[in-house]
């Protein structure tokens, strides 16, 4: 398990998520929140990204996956009004 360091949260678990959930986080607009957990950690993608095929994903997701600390990713989910404890 890798750790960043959050400003507003400190000493976090890293998760993976697309830029419009980091969008979320700033402006507090739901956009969808498709998560999972793997056996490397939470990853999340918006409404839009889930709503591309496989092949259109493959060819934006270098462009898109960002790091957020895990405190962040529940808040960015608390917005879309999941909670993950």
């Amino acid at each position: 398990m890798t750790h960043i360091i959050c400003g507003t949260h400190g000493k976090q678990e890293e998760t993976f998520v697309c830029r419009h959930i980091i969008e979320t986080i700033s402006d507090g607009e739901a956009r969808g929140f498709y998560w999972n957990r793997t056996e490397e950690g939470f990853e999340a993608i918006c409404g839009a990204c889930n709503d591309l095929s496989e092949k259109e994903f493959a060819k934006v997701v270098e462009d898109l996956i960002r790091p957020l600390c895990f405190g962040c990713f529940q808040d960015a989910a608390a917005i879309n009004g999941i909670e993950i404890v």
